[in-house]
C-alpha cells in the first residue's frame, strides 16, 4: 500500500476487476475503479423522474478523458452513469459509490431485475466527512445474492477541473480512499508550497522596498506577489475537498486572484520600466490589457452568477489568459526591439512565463497528457504555471539588481549636476558681487578724481601761486601746505590707480611701477633700472595685491634714498606661478646698527606681504637686495 501510495495511484494495490457487465462484490476488498463495467448517457434536460430512466440510452462507455478533464460544453448537463452489482457473498454489504470530483449533486436510483426503479437517494458526505456540507458518495446497500442495476444522476460545478473516475469503496476503506485522493498531488503541493514562500518573501522584500525608496511599484509588486501566493497556496490546501468554499474557490474566486494580480502586475511593470515616458507603446497595450481583464472579470462574474452559460464563461476566461500570453510576447518583442538592459532581463523571464502559461492552458483546455500516469507532476498545470512564475521572479530580482545599479548612477548624476549647478550659481554670484565691487571702485576713483583731485589740484595751484606773489622770506607754512598737497595729490593718484578695476593687471602694475621709480629716483640723483619678461601674460593682479606691492616697493625706495647711499637701483620682475619682485641698490647695506632706525618699515611690508599670502626677504649682497614674492593664482 505504501508503495501505492509513493506512485499516485492507491488503486493498483488491488488487481483491477476485469471488463465484466456486472460487477461482483466479492472482488471488491478495498476499492475499484469501474469505467470499464459502467456506461453512459450526457443530457441536457434539466433531471428525469425515476419512471422516465428506464428509457434512457445508457449505453456509451465513458471516455477516457472524462478522468482528467470534463468538456465545458458538458459541464452544466446531466450525467447519467449505469452499472449493475452482484453481491456474491454469503452477508449483506455496504458500499459507497465515488464518482469523482466536484459534483455540486449526486443522486443514485436502484433498479430491480424486474425492472422496478426505487426513489431516488441523494448521496451523503461519507464516513469520516460528516462535517462536509457537499456529497462525496452515494450509498449502496445490498443483501447476500441480490443484483441490482444503479443508475447515477450527476451535475457537476462550473469548474474546468471537474473530472469522472467513478469507483467503488468498502464501507471502511472510504476515508483512506478520499485522503489518497486529496494527496495524490503531494509533490505539486510540496513544490506549490515552496512557491508559496518565495512569494511570501517577495512581498515582504517588496515592501521594505517601498518603505526605503517609496516607489509605487513595489506596493504593485507585493500585491502580485501576494495575489498569487494566496491562489496558490488555496490551490494546494483545497485540493479534491468537496466544501462550499472549495467550490466557490474553484469555480470563481481562483480566476479573479489571478486576474487581479495580473492587473498588478501590468501596473507595476508600468512603473518599474517607466513606460508612460520611456516606452510609451508598452504603455499602451499595458493599459489596454488592463481595461481588457477589468471587463473580462466583469462578463466572468455575471456569467459565473447569473447565468449557466459555462461554456462562455469558460471562452472569456480562456480569451483574457490568452491575451495575457498575448502581452507576455509583445513584451518580449519590445524588449528585444529597445535592447534596454532592463527589458532584456524582463523579456527572458517572460519567455519562461510564457512557455509555462502556454503548457498550463493546454493542460486545463485539452484531454491530451503528457504521460498515461494520472499523477505525472510534468501533467499538472498549476505546475507550469508556477515553474513560469518562478524563473520570471528569478530575472525579475536580476533586471530589479541592474535597475538599482542604474538609479544609483543616475542619483550620482543628478548630485553631481545639482552640485555644479550649486557651484555655477556661487561662482555667478561671487562674480557679480566682484562686478558690483569693481563698478564701486570705478565710481569712487572717478569721483576721487573729479572732486577731491581738482580740489587737490586747486590747492597746490593757489599755494604756489601765493609762493610767487609773496616777497622774500616765504612763509614756511606756504610752502608745507604745496608740499603737502603735492605728495597728497601723488597718494591720491595711487589710491586712484588701486581702485581702478581696469589696472588689475600685471603688465598694468609693471607699467606703473616702472613709471613711479623713473620719477621718484630720478629727483634723488639715482640711476633706475627696470627688467621684466619681453612679453608679459594677461594675468589678473587683484586691486588690493597691487596696492600691498606697490606700497612695499614704495617703502623699500624711500629707504633707499633715505639710507642706502645708492647710486645705482635695478628692479626685476620674474613671472611663473609666482610674482617675484628684487630690489637691489648698490649702496651701502643694511648696517645692524642703523636697522632699528627703519624697522617699524619693514615690519609693515612683511605683514602687508603677509596679507596677501606673499613673502618679504631682505638681505645685504654689495649692497641690498629685497625680494617680494606673491602667487597670481
Amino acid at each position: 500500500m505504501i508503495s501505492a501510495i509513493l506512485t499516485g495511484d492507491l488503486l493498483k494495490a488491488q488487481d483491477i476487476v476485469p471488463v465484466a457487465e456486472t460487477i461482483h462484490t466479492s472482488k471488491i476488498k478495498l476499492a475499484v475503479p469501474i469505467e470499464g463495467e459502467s456506461r453512459i448517457y450526457i443530457d441536457s434536460a434539466d433531471g428525469m423522474g425515476s419512471n422516465q430512466l428506464t428509457g434512457l440510452p445508457i449505453n456509451q462507455t465513458i471516455d477516457h478523458s472524462f478522468a482528467s478533464k470534463i468538456p465545458a460544453r458538458d459541464i452544466n448537463r446531466n450525467f447519467y452513469l449505469r452499472f449493475r452489482i452482484k453481491n456474491d457473498t454469503d452477508t449483506s454489504t455496504r458500499l459507497f459509490f465515488l464518482p469523482g470530483f466536484y459534483f455540486r449533486e449526486i443522486v443514485l436510483y436502484k433498479m430491480t431485475d424486474t425492472g422496478q426503479v426505487s426513489d431516488s437517494m441523494p448521496a451523503i458526505s461519507g464516513p469520516g466527512n460528516e462535517n462536509n456540507f457537499n456529497p462525496i458518495v452515494g450509498e449502496i446497500r445490498l443483501d447476500s445474492g441480490e443484483s441490482a442495476t444503479f443508475i447515477a444522476r450527476l451535475k457537476f460545478i462550473k469548474t474546468t477541473v471537474n473530472n469522472l473516475r467513478p469507483m467503488l469503496s468498502q464501507d471502511f476503506y472510504l476515508p483512506s480512499l478520499i485522503a489518497s485522493i486529496q494527496n495524490e498531488r503531494r509533490i505539486s503541493a510540496i513544490i506549490t508550497y515552496l512557491i508559496c514562500g518565495i512569494m511570501l518573501m517577495m512581498m515582504i522584500y517588496s515592501l521594505a522596498q517601498f518603505f526605503a525608496n517609496r516607489s509605487m511599484e513595489f506596493i504593485y509588486y507585493a500585491a502580485y506577489g501576494t495575489l498569487l501566493g494566496i491562489m496558490f497556496f488555496l490551490k494546494a490546501a483545497l485540493y479534491k475537498y468537496p466544501t462550499e468554499e472549495n467550490f466557490f474557490f474553484e469555480s470563481y474566486a481562483d480566476f479573479m486572484l489571478q486576474a487581479t494580480a495580473t492587473i498588478f502586475y501590468f501596473l507595476f511593470l508600468v512603473k518599474f520600466v517607466n513606460a508612460r515616458e520611456d516606452f510609451p507603446a508598452l504603455n499602451i497595450v499595458l493599459k489596454a490589457l488592463q481595461y481588457l481583464t477589468l471587463a473580462g472579470m466583469a462578463l466572468f462574474t455575471y456569467l459565473n452568477f447569473f447565468t449557466d452559460n459555462f461554456p462562455l464563461q469558460n471562452l472569456i476566461e480562456n480569451l483574457i489568459k490568452y491575451s495575457w500570453s498575448f502581452c507576455t510576447v509583445f513584451v518580449i518583442s519590445y524588449s528585444i526591439i529597445n535592447r534596454q538592459s532592463i527589458l532584456r532581463y524582463l523579456a527572458i523571464g517572460h519567455s519562461f512565463l510564457f512557455v509555462g502559461g502556454l503548457l498550463s492552458l493546454f493542460l486545463i483546455n485539452s484531454s491530451q497528457r503528457f504521460t498515461d500516469a494520472r499523477s505525472a507532476l510534468i501533467n499538472d498545470s498549476l505546475f507550469w504555471y508556477e515553474l513560469g512564475i518562478l524563473f520570471e521572479l528569478v530575472f525579475f530580482l536580476v533586471a530589479l539588481s541592474v535597475k538599482n545599479k542604474q538609479d544609483i548612477s543616475a542619483r550620482a548624476r543628478e548630485k553631481e549636476r545639482l552640485l555644479m549647478e550649486y557651484e555655477k550659481t556661487a561662482i555667478e554670484n561671487k562674480m557679480a558681487v566682484l562686478a558690483a565691487k569693481q563698478e564701486e571702485r570705478n565710481r569712487i576713483s572717478a569721483d576721487m578724481h573729479d572732486e577731491l583731485g581738482s580740489g587737490v589740484t586747486a590747492i597746490r595751484l593757489l599755494s604756489e601761486l601765493a609762493k610767487t606773489k609773496m616777497k622774500d622770506p616765504i612763509l614756511p607754512e606756504i610752502d608745507k601746505i604745496s608740499n603737502s598737497a603735492s605728495e597728497l595729490i601723488s597718494k591720491m593718484n595711487t589710491i586712484i590707480w588701486t581702485m581702478k578695476s581696469s589696472n588689475d593687471t600685471v603688465d598694468n602694475m609693471i607699467a606703473y611701477v616702472r613709471s613711479y621709480a623713473y620719477e621718484f629716483l630720478d629727483n634723488a640723483d639715482i640711476i633706475c633700472k627696470v627688467d621684466y619678461p619681453d612679453n608679459i601674460p594677461a594675468v589678473e593682479l587683484s586691486g588690493e595685491k597691487r596696492r600691498n606691492i606697490f606700497l612695499c616697493i614704495k617703502e623699500s625706495l624711500n629707504n633707499i634714498v633715505k639710507h642706502a647711499n645708492a647710486t645705482v637701483v635695478t628692479i626685476s620682475f620674474r613671472l611663473g606661478p609666482h610674482l617675484v619682485i628684487q630690489i637691489h641698490d648698490n649702496g651701502v647695506g643694511v648696517n645692524p646698527e642703523k636697522i632699528r632706525e627703519f624697522s617699524s618699515g619693514m615690519t609693515n611690508m612683511r605683514k602687508r606681504m603677509e596679507t596677501i599670502d606673499g613673502h618679504f626677504g631682505i638681505r645685504s649682497n654689495d649692497g641690498t637686495t629685497i625680494t617680494l614674492s606673491v602667487p597670481l593664482q
